[in-house]
């Protein structure tokens, strides 16, 4: 079979729906279909709902996007595909192959979105042959514009390089007994601010932070937190084969949490804030802790109790490790296959 993906962000910057896809698309391959990705490489970077994203936009890439569409394909995916403006000159193509879409989104600013464009959405999404949702909490945050069967199928991650990081784990139990990891751009919604104020109630650990920060959060952090800046996806795996636990105390808007599955499947105790995302795929908090959004000393109390209580930490890594499995690439990716071929005419 081959499988043509539409993918609105750069792939040279990090986020899920990117990690998601190239997983999905590899993992196709190594069952044995064609799959291939499109992406901007002249994006337009924009801010919504506290988050930023660089879009297809530049008539470059709309001319490369219309010619990737020609090409011969069985089936059509698209993700998110009420961003501008991959998505819905995708979604207007004429072409008689099925087309699947993705929503990931479970930010309220793209809930809105969907609500004040609800006619011109629904009439888009009309042209899927299937749409499918990232969680249930972004099938509840597109819910003004989705079909009653809009299936649920997670993103996945390729685990295979967070599992060999695991086995080291097991056969060599001695990472930093104090080192908190956190994965993740500097935006308000992924909490990073939370986590620098966790931090001064805990002076003897020390926060590893991986991602783009601004001059600006990087002097309002106490002295026991260190910078990396943004690293290549490949070199996440060995900053958590150090990490004593993980952190991720997002305020809202994550669909599922891909960081928090990778740092699951490392066997990385998680900490991370009681959102609907999280909640997801950590199983309601049994293979991670959850507090509070925007609670510094909740978020605080439970990073003491993973670096001070070994029965704890062990419970909460076992937990994570099955946990994660869930969200394997090759499973996913088969799950996707079911769908296709349920599309394709008989």
């Amino acid at each position: 079979m081959r499988i043509a993906h539409i993918l609105p962000y750069d792939l040279s910057q990090p986020g899920g729906v990117q990690t998601h896809t190239l997983a999905l698309s590899d993992a196709l391959k190594e069952l044995g279909h064609d799959s291939e990705v499109f992406a901007p490489t002249r994006p337009l970077r924009v801010s919504v709902g506290g988050t930023r994203a660089d879009l297809t936009m530049h008539p470059r890439d709309l001319v490369e996007l219309r010619s990737f569409l020609r090409r011969p394909h069985d089936i059509l995916h698209i993700q998110e595909p009420i961003l501008p403006l991959a998505g819905p000159l995708s979604l207007l193509h004429t072409d008689p192959r099925p087309i699947v879409v993705t929503l990931h989104s479970a930010e309220a600013a793209a809930g809105r979105l969907y609500r004040w464009t609800s006619p011109l959405t629904r009439r888009l999404l009309r042209r899927a042959d299937a749409i499918v949702c990232a969680s249930d909490a972004a099938r509840r945050n597109a819910a003004s514009v989705l079909p009653p069967d809009a299936a649920v199928i997670f993103p996945c991650v390729d685990l295979t390089p967070f599992r060999d990081i695991d086995a080291r784990r097991i056969e060599h139990p001695e990472a930093s007994s104090n080192t908190i990891l956190f994965v993740g751009r500097d935006e308000p919604r992924k909490g990073l601010r939370v986590l620098l104020a966790a931090m001064r109630h805990l002076p003897q650990a020390q926060l590893i932070v991986a991602g783009p920060v601004s001059d600006q959060t990087r002097s309002a952090a106490p002295d026991n937190v260190q910078f990396l800046g943004p690293l290549p996806h490949n070199q996440i795996p060995e900053l958590m084969a150090a990490a004593a636990c993980a952190a991720f105390p997002a305020l809202g808007g994550e669909a599922l949490g891909l960081v928090l599955i990778e740092a699951m499947a490392a066997g990385v105790p998680v900490a991370a804030s009681d959102i609907a995302g999280y909640r997801i795929a950590s199983e309601d908090g049994r293979a991670s802790l959850l507090s509070e959004p925007g609670d510094p000393s909740a978020l605080a109390e439970h990073l003491r109790q993973l670096l001070s209580d070994p029965d704890l930490r062990a419970a909460i890594t076992a937990n994570g490790r099955a946990s994660a499995g869930r969200f394997d690439a090759q499973s996913v990716a088969l799950q996707h296959l079911e769908l296709y071929r349920s599309l394709r005419p008989k």
